[in-house]
């Protein structure tokens, strides 16, 4: 696989979703510094993280160059009135958790 998104179209395809599960259940999936350190301010763990991929609410997509937000998918989660937020975004050859937060 050359692309891990397809940013021809804000649509999020399943085969995004699969890739990003893929990566996951193989070890494969990669937590940025940043978004570790987001983790660790929130008082979540990983399994939090894996979790809102697995077993999300809403997946959204955010395109290159819009609203100066890093490319890739958001997986949200909702745990009553806390909203668990994830963005996966692919590195050329992987796929890397960019940030994580609650709120």
């Amino acid at each position: 696989m050359s692309e891990g998104f397809d940013f021809s179209t804000s649509e999020v395809l399943d085969w995004e979703v699969q890739a990003v599960w893929e990566a996951l259940d193989s070890g494969e999936l990669r937590v940025s510094v940043h978004a570790q350190n987001e983790i660790n301010l929130d008082a979540l763990t990983l399994d939090d993280v894996y979790d809102a991929i697995s077993y999300y609410d809403e997946v959204t997509k955010d395109l290159p160059g819009a609203r100066s937000r890093a490319p890739g998918l958001n997986f949200d989660r909702f745990i009553g009135r806390l909203r668990l937020r994830v963005k996966v975004g692919w590195r050329g050859t992987y796929y890397i958790v960019v940030t994580a937060m609650a709120n």
